[in-house]
């Protein structure tokens, strides 16, 4: 099942495999990808997040993967256990170091703000 949609006016993309997302699992990816746009402030293009229940229904049989679309290559986390907060708290870790090791801690240090332009260096 796929669900599409925005968010911050990021493309949003929900693949489900083996079962139909419910509310609160999708409440879970919501808040999972809502802490990462708190992390990085730069520009996001999409989220891919693919959420599988196995077959066989044995322990740790559900995997959450998150592809974070970001200027340069895309970041990318998985875990498998048994519950899905649990896992989007672990995933959201994992982008979380790979942002803060590519961008430096919680902001894009080459985006400035129109406040930190002096208007004399634009003068030619």
């Amino acid at each position: 099942m796929n669900n599409n949609g925005t968010l911050d006016n990021v493309r949003l993309d929900i693949e489900t495999v083996n079962f139909d997302i419910t509310d609160n699992q999708r409440d879970i990816v919501m808040e999972a990808l809502a802490k990462l746009r708190r992390y990085y402030s730069g520009d996001v293009i999409t989220a891919e997040v693919y959420m599988r229940v196995e077959s066989h229904g044995g322990p740790n049989d559900k995997s959450l993967r998150i592809k974070y679309g970001v200027p340069g290559n895309d970041v990318f986390a998985e875990d498998n256990g048994e519950n899905w907060g649990t896992m989007a708290h672990n995933v959201t870790a994992k982008l979380k170091k790979q942002l803060e090791k590519r961008f430096g801690n919680s902001m894009n240090r080459n985006r400035g703000t129109i406040d930190e332009i002096d208007p004399a260096d634009l003068a030619v």
